[in-house]
């Protein structure tokens, strides 16, 4: 047997091995010392070799248990690749029925991305979406990777794509701003890794501004022009000469009800816990639910309007005006 790449007969026992029952991948190559060209490679089940001895408390699991299972092949003059050796037994069971739990078979295709990122999106829960995707797809096993792989995606979209250096610049900033102005204000929403997910931030000015000039203030995620393709989500109020006055800023890793109401209440709290005008009304018809349930959860004493993105928040029954 022959192929006419490495990358071809790697590809060829992986199906196999997938289809046998076990796990597989690449355990050696050599290139050759005077093309420097790739000419021997070898493949084999992942047990291949034996367990190392180590003294630690609580060592990784290992699964090593010297099967001598693989394919060994090498280039010839002509390029093509062909078979020096092959090791068809195995000293375990095997499990076609499991494959797809096996890491080296789990895999998310783009297709598969943009559907989950786009029902996600819209409010669906991720168990619900992976129930989805097994229906589509005519069962779990046939889906191609696991709820747990799905939901590491989805984790790892909830964070702020920055590049290196970016997060310590920022915070870098934030501090220098807060020492010139301990009236700065700005927090920061970590995940259970640690990591930066969304970013908010106000200045003095904004934080006096909304004392005089909060009976109306807009809030607007269309704003997706930097950068990192990320929503930018300023807080606009209008002062007495009909000007925008910026009483807030924020980054957004996306547009979840956990993300709009950990924005809306961090937003409440920098003005001092003071919400919206007229507690005895409240209003959200016509909004999206994640960002209605971010407005009601951390603030229920305005009214609002919505169109598109844009939320804007309004006293009911006391006229807006501006003072001269």
């Amino acid at each position: 047997m022959e192929f006419n790449s490495d990358g071809i007969a790697q590809s060829f026992y992986l199906e196999y091995a997938k289809m046998t029952g076990f796990a597989a991948s690449k355990i050696a190559c050599r290139r050759s010392k005077v093309t420097k060209e790739w000419v021997e490679a070898k493949y084999a089940c992942t047990r291949f070799g034996s367990k190392r001895k180590t003294d630690a408390r609580n060592p990784r699991p290992c699964m090593k248990i010297d099967c001598k299972a693989m394919l060994h092949v090498k280039r010839r003059q002509d390029g093509k690749w062909v078979v020096q050796n092959f090791v068809k037994e195995h000293n375990h069971e095997l499990s076609p029925e499991d494959v797809h739990y096996f890491p080296c078979y789990r895999n998310i295709a783009s297709g598969d991305l943009n559907n989950i990122s786009t029902l996600h999106s819209v409010g669906a829960k991720p168990s619900k979406i992976f129930v989805a995707l097994a229906k589509q797809c005519g069962g779990y096993q046939n889906i191609g990777f696991l709820q747990k792989d799905m939901r590491n995606f989805l984790d790892k979209k909830r964070r702020l794509e920055l590049e290196s250096g970016d997060a310590k610049a920022m915070l870098e900033h934030f501090t220098s701003m807060q020492e010139e102005n301990p009236n700065f204000f700005y927090a920061m929403d970590l995940d259970e890794d640690q990591r930066l997910r969304n970013v908010f931030w106000v200045d003095a000015k904004g934080r006096e501004d909304y004392k005089i000039f909060g009976d109306v203030v807009s809030f607007d995620t269309t704003y997706i022009t930097n950068k990192y393709k990320m929503p930018f989500a300023p807080f606009i109020g209008v002062n007495n000469h009909f000007q925008s006055t910026l009483l807030g800023c924020a980054l957004l890793a996306d547009e979840t009800t956990s993300t709009f109401v950990w924005l809306m209440e961090t937003w409440v709290r920098a003005m001092g816990g003071r919400a919206l005008l007229d507690p005895k009304v409240s209003s959200t018809k016509g909004a999206p639910k994640r960002i209605r349930s971010g407005v009601e959860i951390s603030s229920r004493n305005g009214y609002w309007e919505y169109a598109g993105l844009n939320a804007q928040f309004a006293p009911q029954k006391k006229k807006v005006g501006f003072a001269a």
